[in-house]
């Protein structure tokens, strides 16, 4: 399933996946597992942050260098900060990152 999961409580998890190149939420009472981005948003998707009130998802995306964020409630992302590559000389290395809601 793509987009956010309908009739779940306040409880789930927001997992990165680089290697499947997307993130999913995960219900916490009984598992069920969306996409919520749409195929090819996201290339290397690591540090997540989520605003609870604002419903909306921020990730830095590690392959092209930028900050995004997702509106769960509207479907839409944007990207929000471009060319990280230029602001540090380390390189990243995470290859999974999980947020507990």
């Amino acid at each position: 399933m793509t987009g956010p999961l309908t009739n779940v409580d306040n409880y789930f998890f927001i997992v990165a996946d680089i290697y499947l190149r997307n993130i999913y939420q995960v219900d916490a009472a009984s598992g069920a597992t969306a996409q919520l981005l749409p195929f090819g948003t996201a290339s290397g998707p690591v540090a997540l942050a989520y605003d609870s009130t604002a419903k909306i998802l921020y990730w830095t995306d590690v392959v092209v260098h930028t900050i995004n964020r997702y509106s769960l409630l509207t479907n839409t992302s944007t990207v929000i900060y471009r060319d990280l590559a230029n602001l540090s000389k380390y390189e990243y290395n995470v290859n999974f990152v999980l947020l507990i809601i």
